[in-house]
């Protein structure tokens, strides 16, 4: 059974998180090219944080996500958390569509969102058994 609160409580995590992670990125962005510039011989590695950054924790706002949905859900959590995955990363999707082309890595990103909400509804379903 869907549970309409899980569902909209689940999205809202996301999406507040997914600004916040947005606001963070972009600092990270502006820090990474100052950086650069004054130590241009590291500027290799420096460039890397940001993709760190901004993967790593768009993969952990949606398994937050999730498990917030799950916790709220309590049955069919998988399904519920498939639910937001999908409606938050379709969402993203469609505002990253660049000239309405979908591009084969927003397809990676777009199943990873759905995997890792997942993870996140499992993750609450293993921390409730082992209660």
């Amino acid at each position: 059974m869907i549970r309409w609160k899980a569902l909209f409580a689940g999205i809202a995590v996301v999406m507040l998180l997914g600004l916040l992670l947005q606001l963070a990125f972009t600092s990270i962005v502006v820090g990474q090219m100052e950086a650069s510039r004054n130590f241009p011989e590291y500027s290799r590695a420096i460039s890397t944080v940001p993709y760190l950054v901004g993967f790593g924790g768009y993969f952990l706002v949606m398994a937050v996500g999730g498990y917030v949905t799950a916790s709220i859900a309590r049955n069919q959590v998988v399904l519920n958390a498939l639910i937001v995955g999908a409606v938050t990363a379709g969402i993203s999707l469609w505002f990253s569509l660049d000239a309405v082309d979908i591009k084969p890595m927003s397809l990676v990103f777009f199943t990873l969102g759905l995997v890792f909400a997942t993870t996140g509804a499992l993750f609450w379903r293993v921390r409730q058994s082992q209660q």
